[in-house]
């Protein structure tokens, strides 16, 4: 559908919800209530679209009646995943829409297997790319022999789903028969584990190649007590920062009380505290990161984030970060300070796709 110049902007704000009830815009607390009020006040009508994946002709229809779409979608919710989403996004891509964050910058930048292609940037870490249930089976053992403990995840997930720790057993015997692993699932939060053998281990494992495709590990980090550093960026851009306490994978005590979490804290990209990292990541880091995956400026969504670890502490005995993981699928609570870049960004691209569509 061909829209005039002169007609307000339409934004479809894409998530998955039930058609069949009246669905109310994503929750307001997760900082998409603000980010709608400038969008308001810049003129720009906002179309709620609930996707399910048996409604997908009507969603079609009111995605090509908008100029743009802003997709929250994670890559695994409720048991589904986003195939059917990712080629409806495409298509209407395809006919002028613009879409962020678009599928095809997803499979670059948003799965697991960009841990292995920036590996040689100053965030990355030793981490290994299987492809394959048989090359799991043949190539892990051996890694898990070097590395004695490593963090092993599906490419495509959201929520530790697919995330473990692993790590040999005290009575393991390096190459010998009967090889017992202690895993630990980011899922939880009382720091249970179970130990099985490799072999049983890695059998579960099949299913996540199904949909995810592929699955990473990385070597565990050993102060992951101190805390993550989620990095928010527009196109490369920081936009905020926050300090984050993940528990997953840590080595709790399970006959213990279960340790509250503290509550995530936002901050401005201009916060001093984290300058450092800023400054990394603007003019070094993701630079050479879109050079690899050969991802320009504007490729870049309007809103993701990178998540770092504390790595060992460099010979000045100034901290290192390593990457963990970047989320592009459904980056939602962000800063309040983002909304405004978010927003200009979005009206930037939705007014160029226009003009070329018209």
């Amino acid at each position: 559908m061909t829209r005039g110049a002169d007609d307000p902007l339409k934004l479809g704000i894409v998530w998955r919800g039930d058609r069949g009830v009246a669905s109310p815009l994503p929750r307001a607390d997760r900082q998409l209530g603000p980010l709608f009020e400038v969008f308001a006040e810049r003129s720009v009508i906002i179309v709620p679209i609930p996707f399910a994946d048996d409604s997908l002709n009507e969603v079609r229809e009111e995605l090509l009646g908008c100029d743009g779409a802003l997709v929250w979608v994670n890559p695994i919710q409720d048991g589904a995943t986003r195939a059917h989403l990712d080629a409806l996004l495409r298509d209407v891509s395809a006919q002028g829409v613009f879409v962020s964050a678009h599928p095809d910058v997803i499979d670059k930048l948003g799965t697991k297997e960009v841990l292995v292609r920036t590996r040689e940037l100053g965030w990355g870490s030793d981490a290994a790319l299987y492809g394959s249930s048989a090359d799991l089976q043949r190539r892990f053992p051996a890694r898990l022999d070097e590395n004695g403990r490593l963090v092993l995840k599906q490419a495509r997930g959201n929520g530790g789903n697919g995330v473990w720790s692993v790590e040999l057993v005290e009575e393991h015997v390096p190459g010998g028969p009967g090889r017992f692993v202690r895993v630990r699932d980011a899922r939880s939060r009382d720091g249970s584990s179970a130990v099985l053998s490799l072999e049983a281990f890695m059998d579960r494992c099949d299913d996540y190649f199904a949909w995810s495709g592929s699955l990473v590990d990385q070597p565990y980090q050993k102060r992951l007590a101190e805390g993550m550093l989620r990095c928010y960026f527009t196109h490369d851009e920081v936009v905020g920062f926050a300090q984050q306490w993940p528990q997953g994978l840590l080595m709790l005590d399970s006959r213990e009380p279960p340790v509250e979490s503290p509550a995530s804290i936002v901050y401005g990209a201009d916060d001093p505290f984290y300058e450092t990292l800023r400054v990394k990541v603007e003019d070094d880091w993701v630079p050479q990161m879109m050079t690899i995956l050969d991802l320009d400026r504007e490729a870049l969504p309007v809103i993701w984030d990178a998540d770092f670890l504390y790595g060992p502490k460099d010979a000045s005995g100034q901290d290192t970060y390593v990457l963990c993981e970047i989320n592009v699928s459904a980056v939602w609570p962000f800063p309040p300070t983002a909304v405004d870049a978010i927003v200009t960004a979005t009206l930037r691209r939705v007014e160029a796709a226009r003009i070329r569509r018209s």
